[in-house]
Formats: C-alpha cells, structure tokens, sequence
C-alpha cells in the first residue's frame, strides 16, 4: 500500500481552523504520491477528511460506460460481413440514425422510456410500420451484443410498448396508361426493352440487369432466373444466387418477349447492357431517363404486380404464380391477388352503377359548366374534372 507520515499534532490557523498535513508515497490503489492539506474547524472534521481522501484513494477506479455510438460500432463492424451488399446501404442509414439519436448515451443509461421516444417520434413523423420495425431490429441487436460483451445485463428494449406506424402502402400494377406508353416504346431502347420484358415475366430489376445470353433458351422459350444484381458503393457486382432460394427459377418467355428481346453471339453478354454492367449512378440515371422520356409513372417493382394481374386475369392459379415469381410465401401472391380482386370488384361496381343510372333511368350526369355528359371513362370511374372544359364536378 505504500507508507504515509503522519504529523501528530494539528495546527490551529489564524481564522480558527485546524490544519495538518500528510505526505503519501504509492499510497492505495491509486498509487498516489504527493503532499494533501486538510483543514477543518475541528480536529475530528480534519480526521473525518483525510479518511475520506483515503477511502477514495483506495477505492476500486470506476469504469467509463461505453456509449451507444461506441457499441454501435462494435456490432456493425461484426454484422456488416454476414450481410449482402444489397442491404448494406439500409442498414448503414439505420445505424447512422441511431449513433445521431442516441449515440452519446451510456449504454447503460440507455432507457426503455428514451427507446419509446424515438420510436413514437418516428410514428408522429409519419414512417410505416415496417421502417419501425427495422429501427427496433437494428438496436436490439446493438443491445444484444452489448450483453454478450457484459457492457449490460439486461435489454431495455424488451419492454418497449408496441408503438405503431403508418399502414404500409399498397404495391398496385402499373396503369393503363402507363401500360399503353410501355407497349408504345417497347422498341426505343434497351431500357425499353427491360421494362416491357419484366412487364411479361415477373422478374425483379436485379434480375433482369444480369440476364446473360447463355441464360436465355430461345428454343424452348424460357429463361433462367439464378442471378441478381447488387452494388459494392458504386460498382456493381453479380450475386451468383438469386434473393431467396424460391427465387432461383425458370421463367416463360412469352412470344412477344422473344420478339423485343436482343440476341448476341458470345453467352456472357448481358442482355440489357451488352456494353458492362453499369455503375450505380449511371445505372438509376438511366431507369429515371426512361420514365422522363416516355412518360412512364410505374417503378420497376410495379412491372412484377403488373404481371401478377396477367396471371390472374388468365385464371392461374396463386400458387403456380408464386412459382413463377419466386415469391418466397404463398402469402406474399396471396396478397397481391387479394388487392387485383378488390380492384376488379370497384370497376364491376363502377360499371354497374354507369349503366343503371345512364342506361336503365336515364340519369345521366352533367358538366354544369359545358353540359357535357362524357364525365366517366369506359370502366366506369367517374371523372373528378370535365374531361372537356376541366370544371371541377
């Protein structure tokens, strides 16, 4: 422990108080070393502080708590090599939110009050239940890890409250319209040619990007669905696997496909991008030039929901299109077909309701404006302007 002289007798200062001093060499765990002053108005206040300074000296050093930014890093640097590349930029926006929210919070002080807060706040904000969700799963697994570390005992997380959030938007086909402009430019350009060709197969983007040659079978009208497109930052880069093991299949390639579908002499050409797969940048530039440029509103994952209701308006069967889709549940085709049904009922109901009040009672509506009485279209959805002079109706 070291040795401390000892000064026996206390001096009394000219205000009063009593003074001594103690001169420690290595003393404690702290190891210190060095002269300390004590004053007090007593001797037994001067007794009381230098066994105070002692105790401190010899107590056990606290430990710094590391904060939540500090395991974040910790997790990530472990999680980011058993993730894909396609959902390395999700997770890094995550764990970017959370080191701003609550990074310089000690782990330990991290509360299940201060968890729901965030999360509520992100639900006032108006983000969908499945963005929340994702929050929570990122930082549970911070936390787990902070256990695993004996950082913490126990996970705050645990009982956070349910904390909902926006109904998640549903995913409808692409318009009429829009179905209209794509037949019409079909031809323009190999991105043309990509969309009308997930239009009629189902394909994802990533998908149809990394169709080579040798994976097409003209003959038998078909192609092979095993590969998927992912980007390392800007570089792209071929997932020799497809997104789920139900998604490695093979497609039918219809007639019309066959006829916009371009054909090369050596197998590892890329079908859409005979020239190299492009770089990420390039590559959405020139998805969003195509849309510009014809007019087209529908994304890219629309083209799949599109070729679902051409699956169901040919009365396939949900399961055999979950096949052909490489739709990992039944529940996910499900799904789509329930929303196709709910849309064919609204224009049956929009139809029915044309014809009973224009055909059986005579009831046709008018334009106030112009008296034009064209204010519905040919499945029965009425107009919200007059077609005619844009009156609002």
């Amino acid at each position: 422990m070291g040795r401390r002289a000892k000064y026996e007798k206390y001096k009394t200062r000219k205000n009063g108080w009593k003074e001594t001093m103690r001169k420690y060499d290595h003393f404690g765990v702290a190891d210190f070393c060095g002269v300390k002053h004590f004053y007090g108005k007593t001797d037994d206040e001067v007794d009381a502080s230098i066994d105070a300074f002692e105790k401190s000296l010899n107590a056990a050093p606290a430990v710094k708590s590391k904060t939540v930014e500090e395991i974040a890093d910790e997790w990530w640097e472990e999680k980011q090599k058993h993730i894909s590349l396609n959902s390395m930029t999700s997770y890094t926006a995550k764990v970017g939110e959370i080191k701003r929210v609550l990074g310089d919070i000690p782990i330990n002080e991290l509360t299940t009050q201060r968890i729901f807060q965030w999360l509520s706040k992100l639900s006032a904000q108006g983000y969908a239940q499945r963005g929340i969700n994702d929050r929570k799963s990122v930082l549970n697994g911070i936390l787990q890890h902070a256990i695993a570390c004996g950082d913490i005992t126990d996970n705050p997380m645990l009982s956070v409250p349910t904390v909902k959030g926006a109904a998640a938007k549903k995913r409808r086909p692409a318009s009429d319209s829009d179905v209209a402009l794509i037949e019409a430019h079909k031809t323009d350009s190999l991105i043309a040619r990509l969309y009308y060709f997930m239009e009629y197969t189902g394909c994802r983007v990533g998908e149809c990007v990394v169709l080579q040659e040798k994976d097409i079978d003209r003959e038998a009208h078909t192609a092979s669905i095993y590969k998927d497109l992912a980007f390392d930052g800007q570089d792209p880069v071929v997932k020799q696997s497809a997104k789920t093991e139900a998604g490695e299949r093979t497609v039918l390639l219809f007639d019309n496909v066959l006829e916009i579908l371009p054909q090369y002499d050596d197998p590892e050409t890329f079908i859409f991008f005979p020239d190299g797969l492009p770089r990420k940048s390039p590559y959405e530039t020139a998805l969003k030039r195509y849309r510009r440029d014809t007019g087209v509103t529908a994304t890219a994952h629309q083209m799949r929901h599109t070729f679902a209701g051409i699956m169901h308006s040919a009365e396939i069967d949900a399961k055999d299109t979950q096949t052909v889709m490489g739709h990992s549940s039944i529940l996910v085709t499900q799904d789509i077909y329930t929303e196709l049904e709910k849309q064919h009922t609204t224009k049956i109901l929009n139809k029915a309701n044309k014809y009973v009040m224009e055909q059986r009672l005579g009831a046709k509506k008018k334009c106030s404006r112009c008296g034009s009485t064209y204010l519905s279209a040919e499945d029965g959805h009425v107009f919200k302007f007059c077609p005619d002079c844009g009156n609002e109706l």
